[in-house]
């Protein structure tokens, strides 16, 4: 048991439920995704806010997603924000990490559909063909997808947008995109 001002700390943020836990973190390997039935997985190229992260871990869950790849990524997997935000999820999800080409290797030898989403893209994200193993590859909060990803991917979609803006949050990205897959994988 702490007294208030090391709980405090110990928790990471002030307004905390009053419980603390110690996890053990796990190395996060492609044998993660080798080991679960593979059909649809996230990846997440370059992300770079741990909320963001946690956010795409909790809605990819609750579509149903068993898998997420972080390509190069800019944040720690198990930093407390992601936890936060996951809402414990973190762990219901098979994890890799890798380099660009590490990932784009395990894709492309398990013969994975690759579908980026992209705000410049033409082609709406309700007309997009997907297959028994697809992957949905998302871009960097500030950046989106780079030159080296958009010459990988099987297929560019997008989602039409009618006010001033010119881009979602990355969680929003992918609830958008998710949605209407599992709208598709129903009919």
């Amino acid at each position: 048991i702490f007294s208030k001002d090391p709980f405090l700390k110990a928790s990471y943020r002030r307004s905390s439920d009053g419980f603390l836990a110690i996890v053990n973190s796990w190395i996060l390997s492609f044998d993660n995704l080798h080991k679960a039935k593979f059909q649809t997985c996230i990846v997440l190229d370059e992300v770079e806010k741990p909320g963001n992260l946690g956010a795409v871990v909790r809605t990819a869950e609750a579509f149903g997603v068993t898998s997420l790849i972080l390509s190069d990524p800019s944040v720690d997997y198990f930093n407390p924000n992601v936890v936060r935000s996951s809402r414990g999820l973190m762990g219901s999800i098979n994890v890799a990490e890798g380099t660009k080409n590490e990932v784009c290797s395990f894709l492309l030898e398990n013969k994975i559909s690759i579908i980026g989403a992209s705000g410049s893209s033409p082609k709406s994200y309700w007309n997009f063909e997907s297959n028994s193993k697809t992957a949905f590859l998302f871009g960097s909060e500030k950046d989106g997808l780079g030159q080296f990803w958009i010459e990988q991917v099987n297929d560019l979609i997008g989602i039409p947008m009618k006010g001033n803006a010119d881009s979602l949050n990355l969680n929003v990205s992918v609830a958008c995109i998710l949605a209407e897959y599992n709208r598709k994988e129903s009919t």
